[in-house]
């Protein structure tokens, strides 16, 4: 190789790396090798429910993937770009969304962390599971350090999705004045916040997602879904 050629290998090589750094989202769950999506049968149903079912939770032990289903099912809604095999809801447009954890902290520690990567000044901004090239510049919160309040996310049809960021400890005014298409609830949420985000959802058709471990044992929340899984079919692929 000359050393143009050498230059421009390397120039490609780098352009590579960065489209797989700042695209997070196309690397999950894959058609082929060790991570390829039949093995996660769990996350696939998930995902397929939400095309019939308004309400929906991922219920299962620590680090098996939930947050990486909610957040990477909110990605698609917020952008628009969803990948071939998806079978779950569609929206055609730019929506409005809420997401929340139990504290300000494990929402920005946790939701925040796996959506966005890092900071806005920062390299990693960019680098979790909403694509860079989509993100505008997030809204900062108030009285919690690094933590935003929204972030504005390019749909497909060139118009402004809207991400909430909040969290339960701040109760059912939360949703206070708003309307949703889609919610995603990681850790398990008190029943008048979660009846709240079910009322802000209702005029939209809208969407309530939860991923948790059910950590207080059988809650009025836990039950519900419990029983209702009984009178439900597995929601199969086509």
């Amino acid at each position: 190789m000359t050393p143009a050629e050498q230059l421009e290998y390397l120039r490609l090589l780098e352009e590579e790396e960065r489209r797989r750094r700042y695209n997070l989202i196309d690397q999950l769950f894959p058609d082929t090798g060790p991570f390829r999506r039949e093995l996660y049968r769990k996350h696939m149903e998930f995902f397929r429910a939400g095309a019939i079912h308004k309400e929906r939770l991922f219920m299962a032990g620590n680090r098996v993937g939930k947050t990486i289903a909610g957040g990477g099912e909110m990605s698609y809604h917020l952008t628009g770009r969803y990948p071939e095999w998806w079978e779950g809801r569609r929206f055609s447009r730019a929506i409005t969304a809420l997401a929340a954890g139990d504290t300000s902290q494990t929402t920005r520690d946790i939701i925040q962390t796996k959506l966005l990567g890092g900071l806005w000044d920062t390299e990693d901004f960019g680098t979790g599971l909403i694509p860079r090239d989509t993100l505008g510049k997030p809204t900062p919160a108030r009285g919690v350090a690094n933590l935003y309040e929204e972030i504005r996310v390019k749909h497909v049809t060139g118009h402004w999705s809207r991400l909430m960021l909040r969290s339960y400890d701040q109760g059912r005014r939360i949703f206070q004045g708003t309307e949703q298409d889609v919610v995603w609830l990681d850790e398990e949420v008190p029943k008048d916040v979660y009846d709240e985000a079910l009322i802000r959802t209702m005029t939209t058709r809208g969407i309530v997602m939860m991923t948790f471990t059910p950590l207080s044992g059988l809650t009025e929340l836990v039950v519900s879904f419990l029983e209702s899984m009984h009178d439900q079919e597995p929601v199969c692929p086509n």
